[in-house]
């Protein structure tokens, strides 16, 4: 897990990077739906690091592992634990605390009316329309609406917000969320999280504008700075909300009402397969190596206790072990299969063997494993 996670971050910093860096040129290049979908590459990298790691693996188990135990490796064993137990208690307190404030921001509303599936409800006055809703649409208009906006602006504002509901934009928002708080401690994500947002505002006015004549764009832009200046919207993180007019993106949306943009395919399947092949060729060591004749090596290592009685008698030894790996990890089915000095460090060795455990893939009979016991150097 925490391998691919160390993978997401440097694949999160480097194609999240590059995508802010050149927002401003591949806007003008590709227009906004096109660079909206570009976003899809991301996850897209993540998904490949989970096939690249969880690719079949191929097991001989006719040799045993070696393990050294020294009677000095108890206390920097604990000492490992206790840092790696801190490192996930962390990080999933940081998931919590970030979908905790996703559950405390979720609307509870009140449908007033329904309009076949799409709910409607009223808000109050001077509040920006907004979809929210993720499995049951819901439109939230202010009660002023008709008053503040004329037929035309109104039309396009409904047009503009049926388009989030029919691109199911609130679940896309919500699995950029998740993607955020399982990486919570990245800056890079959150800042593109920020930016995927404001796109999805780009690409949906450019979508009800397709085949807007002049007339009705300069009406949409009026709409955008109406709401912009009669409402307060602070930064727009909730992924089940999307208010109509937030005030940071204004500019960039007024500017690029002018002409119509439309989506293009080749240049969105040509940066999604360069993007898969680039890291497709980073983690193809990982795959090959997974591909590979390989011993299953375990993820989690308890060290056996070195025998009191032993260690003061200044007694080695070694302890050769057959078992079996469970398809959640677990060992099971432990035997000695030879142990020198025989009986002196076998109930240890079993006992550590036993809370051992390994990645499920490795699940089957015939795993053997040898720990040698040996007393510390002066």
């Amino acid at each position: 897990m925490f391998e691919w996670l160390l993978n997401g971050t440097i694949v999160i910093a480097v194609i999240g990077t590059l995508r802010l860096v050149s927002h401003r040129w591949l806007l003008q290049q590709l227009g906004a739906v096109t660079l909206y979908s570009l976003w899809l590459v991301l996850p897209m990298s993540l998904m490949l690091l989970v096939l690249a790691n969880f690719w079949p693996q191929q097991q001989v188990n006719s040799a045993a592992w070696l393990w050294v135990v020294e009677a000095q490796q108890q206390v920097q064993q604990m000492a490992m634990q206790n840092h790696s137990s801190w490192l996930v208690v962390s990080w999933l307190v940081g998931v919590t605390l970030a979908l905790a404030w996703l559950v405390s921001r979720w609307p509870l509303l009140q449908p007033k009316w329904q309009l076949g599936r799409l709910r409607v409800v009223r808000t109050p006055r001077g509040e920006s329309p907004a979809m929210t809703g993720i499995l049951r649409p819901t439109l939230l208009l202010p009660r002023d609406f008709a008053q503040r906006f004329s037929a035309q602006q109104r039309h396009l504002i409904l047009m503009h917000e049926q388009q989030h509901w029919l691109r199911a934009d609130t679940s896309a928002n919500l699995l950029a969320y998740f993607v955020c708080a399982v990486f919570w401690f990245h800056p890079v994500a959150w800042l593109c999280y920020r930016r995927f947002r404001r796109d999805q505002e780009l690409a949906c006015d450019a979508q009800v504008l397709a085949d807007a004549a002049p007339r009705q764009r300069a009406s949409y832009a009026q709409a955008l700075l109406q709401v912009a200046a009669t409402t307060q919207l602070g930064p727009q993180y909730n992924p089940n909300l999307y208010r109509y007019g937030a005030y940071n993106t204004m500019k960039e949306r007024i500017q690029l009402l002018k002409q119509p943009q439309r989506l293009r395919y080749l240049p969105m399947v040509c940066a999604t397969l360069v993007s898969l092949a680039v890291v497709g060729a980073w983690q193809a060591p990982v795959i090959a190596a997974n591909s590979q004749q390989s011993e299953a090596t375990p993820i989690v290592r308890i060290n056996p206790s070195y025998p009191t009685t032993a260690a003061e008698q200044g007694i080695e030894g070694q302890v050769t072990l057959s078992f079996s790996i469970t398809t959640d990890g677990k060992v099971s089915d432990v035997e000695v299969v030879e142990s020198q000095p025989q009986g002196v460090f076998d109930e240890a060795a079993v006992a550590a063997l036993q809370k051992w455990r390994y990645h499920p893939e490795h699940a089957g009979a015939g795993h053997k494993v040898a720990l040698a016991f040996q007393l510390a150097s002066e």
